[in-house]
């Protein structure tokens, strides 16, 4: 048979734990305090800058699509490829398995809607934007292969 637990009992220990913290709280210096709190929320970037703002923003379905699929296609982070367009730093994609699938993925997307188009005026800004943009990414891409190639 099932035997409960004396309520009693717990709430004394959970008690005497809180307690326990409290006193080795009291122990703890303000500065030891301040370290413990913002080590844990702190972000920093690669030049030991401290990340502890937020910026958020709102934007239609649409541009979010067209933020998703730039990001997809950069290979960065979302939060890394928004923050390098914001100040309007250049944005390097390096050729890795996750942006070539994400390529890949694009253009047979874009394929898809190209054959639903009975004419090009029919197309829609969002994918000749696209269309755009993988056009750049791919030619960029060209560009480091072809000036790898001269070096050897």
């Amino acid at each position: 048979m099932y035997k409960r637990a004396n309520l009693k009992e717990t709430a004394k220990e959970a008690r005497a734990i809180q307690l326990e913290k409290q006193k080795a709280m009291k122990r703890q210096t303000q500065a030891e305090r301040l370290a413990q709190s913002t080590n844990s929320r702190t972000l920093r970037d690669e030049y030991d800058r401290i990340r502890n703002i937020t910026v958020g923003f709102r934007v239609s379905p649409e541009e979010n699509e067209l933020i998703n699929v730039a990001v997809a296609v950069s290979g960065l982070p979302k939060q890394e490829y928004c923050y390098r367009r914001c100040l309007n730093q250049d944005v390097v994609v390096k050729g890795n398995p996750r942006v070539y699938k994400a390529l890949k993925d694009q253009l047979g997307n874009i394929l898809i809607q190209l054959k639903r188009l009975v004419s090009l005026e029919e197309a829609s800004p969002e994918l000749l934007k696209t269309i755009d943009l993988i056009a750049t990414v791919l030619g960029g891409m060209k560009e480091e292969k072809d000036k790898n190639e001269n070096i050897f």
